[in-house]
């Protein structure tokens, strides 16, 4: 396993939002943000922050991005030098993290090159920019005003002064928003070719199906808290997630009960006018020959892939209607193991 260079230790923050009285017109109060992260990033890695939108992913990058301030907790790191782990300030946080927010304005008459010199200069590192240009395809637009730039282009861009200082640690914001897929097979290439030089790289985004392929690690966040990070693979196999398949067909449904043995249960089934649809967690081989032997109709055969919601679902003991997405409140979420009240 990949060392790890930074580690986040009952991390907290509150974002202050108004509480407005007769008696205190400028008064605050403590709302949304995060409630005690445990989190380690590994070496050369990329980690997936995935979790419905409002649920924090954005505030923890600002905090590791040294943006906002822990008010709990600690961040460790370690970097090629030190065998030992030290508190990091936030200051120092800058130095070694490189941040590309969710949006970026570009905006202006100003050309690429010259606005990443600026960006260079004001942060005290080197301002020969022409190998980062190369780096994320912005050699031939260095040129070109910012107003002319593509939303594609735009995303380059902002990856291009994250990667100003030669950052060891790299936070992407829901990087592939807004690019098409051609743009977002290259960006998949660039972070990979990142990571074999060692840059250790977080993710965030609200879907799982997008990240899983170039993730090595996923960390799943909802109303404030981690709820489990692992690899997908332990991630499925902790909530019972995995094996599972995806068959469609016409006709009659088939009469599962009678057909599953104990190395497989049906976990969801609905019909129409097309046809039927059974979800079923596998790991019966001989599955497939019985539904034919039985006669059923199968158009589909896949596997599930697991999605954001049927994560929540699993990791909070509750189901879509009680969880919700609408992440307005400062509490933390009423946690439930799965089969019994805590």
């Amino acid at each position: 396993m990949s060392e790890v260079v930074l580690e986040m230790k009952d991390a907290a923050f509150r974002h202050l939002i108004s509480s407005r009285s007769l008696t205190n017109p400028f008064g605050k109060k403590q709302g949304s943000g995060i409630f005690s992260i445990n989190l380690k990033i590994r070496k050369g890695q990329i980690l997936g922050l995935v979790g419905p939108n409002g649920a924090g992913k954005t505030t923890l990058m600002r905090i590791l991005a040294g943006i906002f301030p822990i008010q709990k907790g600690k961040i460790m790191y370690r970097d090629s030098e030190m065998k030992e782990f030290s508190a990091i300030s936030d200051f120092e946080l800058r130095s070694v993290v490189g941040h590309m927010p969710e949006q970026v304005r570009w905006q202006g008459k100003v050309s690429v090159k010259r606005t990443l010199e600026d960006i260079a200069e004001m942060r005290g590192v080197s301002y020969r920019v022409d190998g980062i240009l190369m780096m994320v395809g912005l050699s031939e637009m260095k040129d070109t005003p910012l107003d002319q730039l593509s939303q594609g282009m735009r995303q380059r861009l902002s990856l291009a002064t994250a990667l100003l200082g030669s950052p060891k640690i790299l936070l992407l914001d829901e990087p592939f928003n807004g690019l098409d897929p051609v743009a977002i097979r290259a960006f998949e290439k660039l972070l990979h070719k990142l990571t074999e030089k060692g840059v250790s790289i977080i993710i965030s985004s609200h879907r799982v199906a997008g990240m899983v392929h170039i993730v090595d690690r996923l960390a799943l966040i909802h109303r404030g808290q981690l709820l489990i990070e692992g690899t997908l693979k332990d991630i499925e196999n902790e909530y019972e997630l995995d094996n599972r398949i995806e068959i469609q067909g016409s006709g009659k449904i088939p009469e599962f009960e009678s057909i599953l043995t104990d190395s497989a249960s049906l976990l969801d089934t609905q019909t129409s006018e097309d046809g039927w649809l059974a979800v079923i967690r596998n790991q019966d081989r001989n599955l497939l020959k019985k539904l034919i032997e039985s006669n059923a109709e199968i158009t589909t055969w896949k596997s599930k892939d697991t999605d954001i919601v049927e994560m929540l679902c699993a990791a909070t003991g509750q189901n879509l209607d009680e969880i919700g997405f609408g992440v307005i409140s400062s509490t933390m979420i009423p946690y439930k193991s799965r089969g019994e009240e805590e």
